[in-house]
């Protein structure tokens, strides 16, 4: 009973909006959160599901012109250790003239890898994960999970991270160029894939460099393409290279395009 009376004691100091007990899920208001997981060659591939009210969204890694991304702190055994986030491919989300995010609706897995001494699932896992959620408001949530496979999850599981996969970035073809004219009020990246997209859009991974919210005009070259990205007002100084996520055809890419020195305009 004293026991009882201490763990709940120390949830009602935590500054979250759903359950504080230790768990593989947390309801919260206006979204739960879920952790999953596959074993891997060295470890797990755990998943940090959010599945969100109609209408409320979260953040990408680059929230955009508000907001802020998920975190995830992990304890873990001696010996192991948790990899990067993979960010599924966001939503661009325009909530006014002068304002886009870049975020997530409805649901997401975030894949985190884990590497594990002998692969010991078992073992003690727990996360304190802290997430803005948003709509005309904005809640901070917090919850605490442990690692506690559900039985009989695995198909569920298998479904959800196959299409997480489809969503993540891949990597630039080693066939294809990109590189980065910067003029006086915009960005001009061109891409070399030998065939004009139907489509292409940039997903910035550092802020305060293009304006979120302006158009993105593209023009088609023989080879490729080119997209012309309003600079951001907060941009102050010169950028070596732009970073992000270039959506080509509705297929996700890995770009870090070089900026060469601006020239005089025409």
């Amino acid at each position: 009973m004293r026991a009882r009376q201490i763990l709940k004691a120390v949830c009602l100091g935590l500054i979250c909006a759903g359950s504080c007990l230790a768990q593989s899920q947390s309801q919260a208001k206006h979204s739960r959160v879920e952790l999953l997981s596959q074993p891997a060659a060295d470890g797990a591939l755990i998943g940090v599901h959010f599945i969100l009210e109609k209408g409320w969204h979260i953040y990408w890694i680059n929230p955009g012109d508000s907001g802020q991304p998920p975190t995830l702190h992990w304890t873990l055994p001696a010996g192991a250790s948790a990899g990067e986030i993979q960010w599924p491919l966001p939503e661009r989300l325009q909530t006014s003239p002068t304002i886009a995010d870049y975020g997530y609706k409805d649901d997401v897995v975030l894949l985190v890898p884990l590497h594990l001494p002998g692969k010991n699932l078992k073992t003690d896992i727990a996360l304190d994960a802290k997430w803005l959620i948003c709509r005309e408001v904005c809640l901070p949530h917090h919850a605490h999970l442990t690692l506690s496979p559900p039985a009989g999850q695995q198909a569920r599981t298998a479904q959800l991270f196959a299409r997480t996969r489809a969503l993540l970035p891949r990597t630039w073809p080693p066939a294809w160029k990109a590189n980065v004219e910067s003029r006086k009020d915009d960005f001009v990246l061109t891409i070399i894939s030998g065939r004009p997209p139907v489509h292409a859009e940039f997903f910035p991974l550092d802020p305060g460099q293009i304006d979120n919210a302006t158009r993105q005009r593209l023009t088609t070259t023989s080879s490729g393409a080119k997209l012309v990205l309003k600079k951001s007002d907060l941009l102050l100084k010169p950028v070596p290279e732009l970073r992000g996520v270039l959506v080509i055809n509705n297929r996700a890419y890995q770009v870090r395009a070089p900026v060469i020195a601006q020239v005089a305009l025409k």
